[in-house]
């Protein structure tokens, strides 16, 4: 046997081990320098460490817990060349240097913090979403992670028809019946009692009846439940807890629900109830519990379909007949892929998850600031006791939509309230215009609800809750345009949320019973219990804070 030198084989070693360091580094050299100097982005004014790596974002995304928006905001400020803004010249006159419009906030995405260019971005029908937003929420197969604008529009078609204004106004009387249950137990259990009703938690089980019962034409009385206490809701909370993660891994949901569920609670112990309800595999955690129940829905609907084919021409009683929304889904003309189980499992799960989210989170939102301003408080119970002098009647959506401090209110709401509060980057395949600047194809541009709903030009003291501020139609300053249409808490366009005409009747219809019927005061609560203190695609209150809680009077 030949013998080798030990410092031979070191050398060797050495060699290697001093070339491929070598070459790595000579990698991120040249990463570092296209990125500053040679990508089709490297002009736009920016931070040039977060132009260098998406590590940054990912500090104040995961590590410091959705932060992203308000460093976002900083780097306008800080960063922004407002003389570069040819829409804020023309549109708004209200040139600052203190928010620039257009920044770089990663290696990749574009940033802008303009109103006016709002529509031009999500109006646009020549923009997709990015591929990576695809597993975000861990529901690949809805209409809201579909990347491809065709893909979008066929699973966007099944949906639409069932949430027009007309089958919302059909199914309104269902809405109050929900709200008149609420009501009536606030009144015989917690009214003149000692009894703290914390209202995220009562108008969680109000929305959640509510759209259960629109999607699946079937009830689970969540409002008789103890103290309005949802499985549901924790079941959201940790599926949202997890977006931050997956925006920057997109392969972690995929990659957790093919581990065995052992190792998935060793990796990801939030997340193991997530993927072992969807897999079917066992009943453990609440998070478990919702995803199953979305499942059996979809199964019961499919079943239902089946046995309405097999007796088709036989008399059905029209007063039990509701057209639940998965329902018309498989009457839709869709390919059999698009009619699988997950497929609309994935659906319905992103249908149930907004369905009660937005509007819990804004008449939330709404109660805390009615109830801490006694003026407000005042103006908006006055107005529903002229128009309804008797607590009992049950004014129709349309008559609530015309009363002006009601609809004050709910706007006003609607500004702090931000939907998904999470940048929604958009993609084009054809440049992009922008003052000064040139976006090539291909480069994901974004706005931000929050940025937007708190621009001083649009909305001075924007942190303060003003609904006079939306009284007699009023106009953007500088502009003819309402100022409602700077609202964006259903974004715009072809991708907007579908569901904004089943959230403003819950918000109206369930205000107006609440506050019409029900005498409510604050309990230990403070504004931090419904401000944004961090974005997890949805607002997060600040950790630690006990929610709206109300005594019954």
């Amino acid at each position: 046997m030949a013998f080798v030198d030990p410092l031979f084989e070191f050398w060797i070693f050495y060699s290697r081990l001093t070339l491929l360091l070598g070459g790595f580094l000579a990698y991120i050299v040249g990463l570092v320098i296209y990125r500053l100097y040679l990508s089709p982005i490297a002009r736009f004014p920016g931070p040039k460490f977060t132009a260098i790596t998406s590590w940054v974002q990912f500090y104040h995304d995961v590590v410091r817990g959705g932060q992203f928006p308000w460093v976002i905001q900083q780097w306008h400020k800080k960063y922004g060349s407002a003389l570069n803004s040819f829409s804020i010249i023309c549109h708004l006159k209200l040139i600052t240097r203190d928010q620039g419009p257009i920044i770089r906030i990663n290696p990749n995405e574009i940033h802008i913090s303009d109103p006016e260019f709002y529509d031009i971005i999500y109006s646009h029908t020549r923009v997709r979403k990015q591929e990576s937003f695809r597993y975000r929420l861990g529901n690949p197969g809805s209409m809201h992670s579909a990347p491809e604008k065709n893909l979008h529009q066929q699973r966007r078609a099944a949906l639409v028809s069932s949430f027009s204004r007309r089958q919302v106004l059909e199914f309104t009387p269902y809405i109050q019946r929900c709200v008149n249950k609420l009501c009536h137990r606030l009144d015989n259990e917690y009214r003149g009692t000692l009894r703290v009703v914390r209202l995220d938690d009562a108008f969680a089980a109000f929305t959640t009846d509510s759209i259960i019962y629109y999607a699946f034409a079937r009830s689970y009385d969540f409002l008789n439940y103890p103290d309005f206490v949802v499985p549901f809701t924790t079941g959201i909370e940790k599926l949202f807890s997890m977006s931050q993660i997956s925006q920057h891994f997109p392969w972690v949901f995929p990659f957790l629900e093919s581990l065995p569920n052992f190792v998935s609670a060793i990796v990801q112990p939030s997340m193991v109830s997530f993927f072992t309800f969807r897999d079917l595999l066992r009943r453990a955690t609440v998070l478990i519990l919702f995803l199953q129940e979305i499942k059996t829905q979809i199964l019961k609907t499919i079943e239902k379909n089946r046995s309405v084919n097999e007796n088709a021409g036989q008399q059905v009683d029209e007063s039990k007949k509701h057209k639940a929304v998965f329902e018309e889904v498989l009457h839709y003309d869709l390919p059999p892929e698009e009619l699988s189980v997950s497929r609309l499992q994935d659906e319905a799960l992103i249908v149930v998850t907004a369905g009660i989210g937005t509007s819990k989170t804004t008449m939330c939102i709404a109660c805390y600031h009615v109830l801490s301003n006694p003026n407000v408080y005042q103006l908006l119970c006055r107005e529903l006791k002229n128009a309804f002098p008797d607590p009992a009647m049950q004014p129709t959506l349309p008559e609530l939509e015309k009363l002006p401090y009601l609809s004050a209110v709910i706007q006003e709401a609607f500004r702090f309230s931000y939907g998904a509060s999470q940048r929604l980057p958009r993609i084009s395949d054809s440049a992009i215009e922008y003052g000064a600047y040139t976006i090539p194809p291909g480069v994901p541009v974004s706005l931000t609800c929050y940025i937007q709903h708190h621009d001083e030009r649009l909305f001075p003291a924007s942190q303060t809750f003003d609904p006079d501020r939306w009284l007699e139609n009023p106009k953007a300053p500088g502009t003819d345009k309402p100022l409602s249409n700077y609202l964006v808490s259903f974004s715009k366009g072809t991708r907007n949320c579908l569901g904004m005409n089943l959230a403003n009747a819950e918000i109206y219809i369930g205000l107006a019973t609440i506050f019409r019927r029900v005498k409510m005061e604050l309990f230990e609560t403070q504004r931090d219990a419904v401000d944004m203190a961090a974005d997890y695609f949805v607002q997060f209150p600040k950790a630690g804070t006990k929610g709206v809680r109300v005594l019954i009077k």
